[in-house]
């Protein structure tokens, strides 16, 4: 086979140069092709003269492992889940030295991959899977080249031994894997195509023989268009990785996601009785204890949720800086198809721009599954009044409030816009409900950004221009990427609302995906229109 003859000269030259332990993981493209970097990278080097062997190698205690091995993930309820490739090779060693194929850490002998995998989830949390296959791949390094050339010939995708139970609880996925011929394992397509990854976040990490993650990231962007593929990346060569846990911790610390969810330690600081401080950040609960309308009962999370029984929803609101002149205000629901509010892409990120571009903002953590859309909504009509009843203390114009949401918080949005505005409260949708002196206050907003979203439901965008046009909806502006897989829901919403005479300001990115939160540079185009919308209330 072509590729095992040129295998065969680069391992021979390796031989000439003295540097020895071929390894398993990281079949990196045996031309010698420089590492293509993607933005964001971050490289840990060793000596990068391995191109043309599997690279990084992966061993563990148990040979090729068992279904429990990747069952790790089934246990909790967390929202990150690490995802890894290992295969092993037979290499004998009782040190952790650079160049072989496992790492040694008290007498634990690991794969490259996995303990990168192990040493993440020390880091952030989250859950451990091991992508395994039904057929054994073969230890020894000859027949595992020619295994891993042939499947990538056929593009082959390898049946798998186990699989993820609740993989929608998961918001973030950080999915590890050895460059195989410049590569993806075929493995690895079998999971990525197993799964409908929506607006996940997909954090890529590599461990490599010299080629780095080749063409890797463009190939998961592809197979999953609709998920966000993080630019915060990490490439590990093979001759590193023994040495490289700061560094890996460093990078995991770099993602933010062990950051803990602020919420109110006073069940007295709600939005019926607190004063709003135009200065100080105030994180305030929106429904008096007792007395929240809900039509759904929740006594027990049985761990397919993301919030417990006695979760509240709350607002957290982000004060322009002093010295900033204030332009109005705007109201930010995260999306995550009501399994998961992804704040740390689409809440807290947005809020700190906006406000530092002049905006009062404000984060709503509305309700989720298993609520409704209608209660979630409810959440934010309860944000807006409260907005609206200190307008003067913001230094705002009543009319200048915004309503936003990515994904499903622009669903959501879109929900309180259409049924529960002006003054409708939360009898109308639950007559146990005691409506309080802030149900008084109209719920309007003077305008709404649909970021790759809709008005709708999940997946299913409302074409409606009745309703639409009965419902006195606001300006809105959408963005979104050509290759979200709901550009066709995108359009046919804009199409009916211009239809139903409301104003649309459409902003498409090209060659982008699904769920990019913060990142895509869209926002000062979003401030342009949001400000001489409010500069004509």
């Amino acid at each position: 086979m072509k590729r095992k003859n040129i295998l065969c000269l680069c391992m021979t030259a390796l031989l000439i140069l003295g540097i020895a332990g071929c390894g398993a993981e990281g079949k990196d493209n045996s031309t010698g092709s420089s590492p293509v970097q993607e933005s964001g990278e971050r490289e840990v080097s060793g000596s990068e003269n391995e191109n043309g062997d599997l690279g990084a190698g992966e061993i563990a205690a148990d040979k090729q492992g068992s279904a429990d091995a990747g069952s790790e993930s089934q246990v909790g309820s967390s929202n990150i889940l690490i995802a890894y490739f290992s295969i092993p090779e037979d290499v004998e060693t009782t040190d952790a030295v650079a160049g072989a194929s496992i790492v040694v850490r008290d007498g634990e002998k690991m794969g490259n991959t996995e303990y990168v995998a192990k040493v993440i989830q020390q880091t952030v949390g989250g859950d451990l899977f091991r992508i395994e296959t039904v057929e054994e791949y073969p230890l020894d390094h000859d027949p595992l080249v020619d295994q891993a050339a042939g499947e990538q010939d056929e593009k082959k995708r390898p049946e798998l031994l186990n699989h993820v139970e609740n993989f929608e609880q998961y918001e973030t996925i950080i999915l590890g894997f050895p460059n195989w011929w410049a590569d993806l394992p075929m493995p690895v397509y079998t999971f990525l195509e197993e799964y409908d990854f929506g607006a996940k976040t997909i954090i890529p990490f590599v461990t490599h023989g010299g080629s780095g993650f080749s063409g890797t990231i463009r190939t998961i962007s592809e197979l999953q268009p609709g998920a966000h593929v993080s630019e915060n990346t990490l490439s590990l060569s093979r001759n590193s990785v023994a040495d490289s846990e700061e560094d890996v911790v460093a990078w995991a610390e770099s993602l933010g996601l062990n950051a803990t969810e602020i919420a109110p330690d006073n069940s007295g600081d709600t939005v019926a009785d607190a004063v709003a401080d135009p200065v100080d950040q105030q994180i305030l609960y929106l429904w008096e204890k007792g007395n929240m309308p809900a039509v759904t009962e929740y006594t027990e999370n049985n761990g397919n949720y993301a919030d417990d029984p006695d979760f509240r929803p709350y607002m957290v609101t982000f004060p322009v800086p002093e010295g900033t002149e204030v332009k109005g205000a705007v109201l930010i629901n995260a999306g995550g198809a009501f399994q998961f509010r992804s704040d740390q892409m689409e809440g807290t990120p947005v809020a700190q721009e906006l406000s530092r571009l002049g905006y009062q903002s404000f984060v709503v953590n509305y309700r989720l599954r298993p609520y409704t859309q209608e209660e979630g909504a409810l959440d934010l009509a309860r944000a807006v009044r409260f907005v609206r009843k200190y307008a003067d203390v913001y230094g705002i114009d009543e009319k200048d409030i915004a309503v936003m949401g990515f994904s499903a918080g622009g669903i959501l949005a879109g929900e309180m816009l259409l049924n529960f505005d002006g003054t409708v409260n939360g009898s109308a949708l639950d007559d146990s409900y005691v409506p309080d002196e802030l149900d008084g206050i109209s719920a309007d907003a003077g305008a709404d950004g649909m970021i790759y979203s809709f008005y709708g439901r999940l997946s299913v965008a409302s074409t409606d221009t009745d309703k639409f046009a009965s419902s006195n909806l606001p300006p809105t502006y959408f963005c979104y990427g050509t290759r979200d897989p709901f550009v066709g829901e995108f359009e046919e919403c804009v199409e009916a609302l211009k239809e139903a005479g409301v104003p649309v300001e459409v902003d498409v990115l090209e060659g982008r995906p699904h769920g990019y939160g913060y990142t895509e540079g869209w926002i000062p185009a979003y401030d342009a229109w949001l400000t001489g919308i409010f500069e004509n209330n």
